[in-house]
């Protein structure tokens, strides 16, 4: 028998959203400032330009629910992991330069292959079956890489991973993409963030607000994820219009 929700119901839905929210707003992840290695390869400079500067976000009531379950998952295939020890490195704390630092989710020792875990749903799986790695995935893997490589020398790393793993589906949908370990996409990456810093030097976008203008963009169907998403902004101090401005 049907029962349709009451008032009781709605308010504990309520209640439970309020303080997952709260966990998700809160979390240390949520209140980093420093960029991260998975962020680095993100192909729109005035993105990065935004995180670098720790802009204040103008899109940021985007559903957590994602994000949370995937934390889950990595804390649990850590446990897991770690029962290997011989075998693998588990979350390795990896520093790539003075200002680059990270956590790779495995090193698998004996085959010399840093690992990645990512959880997503189907959509972003069918995608990754057919088109492999993003190229923001790309660089982020072989960031940790780099960072592998300077703690334990020359020749230590040889490949680098992707596990996808499918939210709501069965372990049977794992997914995993290997590639060589490629050091010259990392260095490129590094090179790329360090001239966006010098061309925010350059313009100097928090003195002279109307040159964010100037600080190029690359809209794509992404867009209405990022935190600095502002639909029809005329103003890029105040947000990024996004993918309206695509030719």
């Amino acid at each position: 028998m049907f029962t349709p929700l009451g008032d009781d119901a709605s308010n504990l839905s309520d209640r439970i959203k309020d303080v997952v929210n709260n966990r998700s707003t809160n979390a240390p992840r949520s209140q980093q400032k420093r960029i991260g290695l998975s962020e680095v390869g993100e192909i729109c400079v005035r993105k990065i330009s935004y995180k670098l500067l720790d802009w204040e976000k103008t899109n940021p009531a985007t559903d957590p629910w994602a994000s949370i379950s995937g934390t889950a998952l990595h804390a649990w295939l850590a446990d897991a992991f770690m029962d290997f020890p011989d075998q693998y490195l588990v979350e390795h704390k990896v520093q790539v330069t003075d200002e680059l630092l990270g956590t790779a989710d495995l090193f698998d020792i004996a085959n010399k292959m840093v690992i990645d875990h990512k959880c997503v749903g189907a959509t972003s799986m069918k995608s990754r079956k057919k088109g492999g790695m993003t190229h923001q995935q790309r660089v982020q893997i072989n960031l940790y890489g780099l960072g592998i490589e300077k703690e334990f020398g020359e020749g230590s790393v040889e490949k680098v991973a992707l596990a996808f793993y499918p939210l709501g589906g069965r372990l049977d949908g794992l997914h995993t993409i290997v590639e060589p370990y490629n050091r010259q996409l990392a260095l490129d990456a590094i090179q790329r963030l360090q001239d966006t810093q010098v061309l925010l030097w350059q313009l100097d976008p928090e003195g002279t607000p109307k040159n964010w203008d100037l600080i190029p963009t690359t809209p794509s169907n992404f867009c209405s994820y990022c935190p600095w998403f502002l639909p029809f902004s005329k103003d890029g101090s105040k947000g990024c219009p996004g993918e309206v401005n695509a030719a």
